[in-house]
């Protein structure tokens, strides 16, 4: 479901996309749902992902990739089905490679993250 005012350039796949979400050429959404004010750069791939509102992903960045059974190790009891979710106002830095299961927090930017970008299944940032 693609809501009005919502720009697809890329491909989106059994998805939720609220108003004002934009995604870039080449960037692929499949089985996420994503929050107003959004903007998926370039190349980036999300998979199994909730995204709050306000959140930038980065050119090139891969969300939801990884093992689906290692679970979160903050929240458990609620992140262990292979969902990841990025809070409000979020910035995913370009490049970035995050797994399942992985929780970042809201206003999170590219200071919150590894230097080699990677955050590893069942992490929080």
């Amino acid at each position: 479901m693609v809501s009005n005012g919502c720009v697809v350039r890329g491909v989106v796949i059994n998805s939720v996309l609220s108003p004002g979400v934009y995604v870039s050429p080449g960037a692929v959404v499949q089985d996420s749902v994503i929050m107003n004010d959004t903007w998926i750069g370039p190349g980036a791939r999300l998979d199994r992902v909730v995204v709050d509102k306000k959140v930038v992903v980065g050119a090139g960045a891969i969300v939801g990739a990884g093992d689906s059974q290692i679970v979160n190790e903050q929240m458990p009891d609620r992140l262990f089905a292979g969902i990841t979710v990025i809070g409000k106002s979020a910035y995913i830095p370009d490049g970035a490679q995050i797994g399942r299961n992985v929780l970042i927090n809201s206003r999170r930017d590219e200071a919150d993250f590894p230097a080699d970008k990677v955050v590893a299944d069942g992490k929080t940032i």
